[in-house]
């Protein structure tokens, strides 16, 4: 469990947070979609990364906020991660929280990198592209790859 500025993040596969993370879910698909500049920056998600987020190999962290889940990072066991935050907390910098704990267990896990897959006019996922030093990566339509090194994380008992 992690805590930063009123958010804690915790892991969400245990069955307690279930209900959580279905309410969570029904939040993102019953937003309201927006077109032209607006919603670049305050994207409604893709049924896609809606499905995504609520598989469960890899693992899982959500940002929790007085006891509701309003983020939710997941992390595939060859390191694609889908990431969504509710509207009304977008721009707190939770999913920067999200994903650096999802980065720090990852490493945790072994793996080497993560890819977090957007479109290339997503206002949203570039902040959280420069917030943790990711590189980008360009392809056709418009779409990008934001490659997330994983530092190797020494574990203090084979030190």
């Amino acid at each position: 469990m992690v805590e930063t500025s009123g958010t804690t993040i915790v892991a969400a596969d245990h069955p307690s947070l279930d209900d959580q993370v279905a309410q969570f879910v029904t939040a993102l698909r019953d937003e309201p979609r927006f077109f032209g500049p607006s919603a670049r920056s305050n994207p409604k998600p893709f049924p896609s990364l809606l499905s995504e987020l609520q598989q469960r190999d890899g693992f899982r962290l959500a940002a929790m906020v007085d006891g509701r889940v309003v983020g939710l990072v997941r992390v595939s066991g060859s390191g694609d991660v889908h990431i969504a935050v509710v509207a009304e907390r977008r721009g707190q910098r939770i999913g920067v929280g999200l994903l650096s704990a999802a980065i720090e267990r990852a490493g945790r896990l072994d793996h080497r990198r993560l890819t977090l897959r957007s479109s290339q006019g997503s206002r949203a996922v570039r902040r959280l592209g420069d917030a943790l030093g990711c590189t980008t990566v360009g392809y056709a339509r418009g779409r990008v790859d934001l490659i997330l090194p994983v530092p190797r994380h020494v574990n203090a008992a084979s030190a």
